[in-house]
């Protein structure tokens, strides 16, 4: 099965259990690169150009997702290299530990990556370089490569997520591997 159908199985297995969120619990975000921007080690990166900032929980002058609830939350990355013969690196961190990377070498290549992580109410979710890496990374107004998205798939507290498989409600779902 394909790593993005063991995704959307893995969203739609949570929504079934717990609901889709609705009204004014809907938490989501996105936010893209408008211009090239060169990055230094260790940097967090800076969206600038929010497309939508339901709840509140990305902050356009840090570049970090603030939770406002505590749940399960979907992220994806994406980066778009604008170096010649250098390496671009991307980390998403939760506080300070390493969820995923993405890498690209040489101009014009791009890479992406998502991930599903329990979330407590005021952890931070962001997008750096990685340590002793600096590259640029390419954005323009109309032409809008860099990415950082994530919303909540349902709320949930801390003791379900540790020990909580969504699959065991549904033994014949596809994605639970039966």
């Amino acid at each position: 099965m394909s790593p993005i159908t063991v995704f959307l199985s893995v969203v739609l297995a949570a929504c079934l259990v717990n609901g889709a969120p609705t009204g004014n619990n809907i938490v989501a975000f996105s936010a893209g690169l408008t211009h090239t921007i060169s990055v230094t080690s260790g940097e967090v990166i800076t969206f600038d150009k929010v497309f939508t900032n339901i709840g509140g929980g990305y902050d356009l002058t840090s570049g970090q997702f603030k939770a406002p609830k505590s749940g399960i939350y979907a992220f994806t990355i994406h980066g778009y290299d604008a170096n010649v013969d250098k390496a671009m690196w991307i980390e998403l961190k939760k506080n300070s530990e390493l969820l995923v990377s993405i890498s690209g070498y040489d101009s014009h290549s791009s890479a992406g990556n998502s991930v599903i992580v329990y979330l407590s109410a005021g952890e931070n979710v962001y997008v750096q370089a990685r340590p002793n890496q600096s590259f640029s990374l390419f954005g323009k107004a109309d032409q809008v490569y860099a990415t950082f998205s994530g919303y909540m798939i349902g709320e949930m507290d801390r003791s379900q997520s540790d020990s909580y498989n969504l699959f065991n409600q549904f033994p014949n779902f596809p994605a639970a591997g039966k």
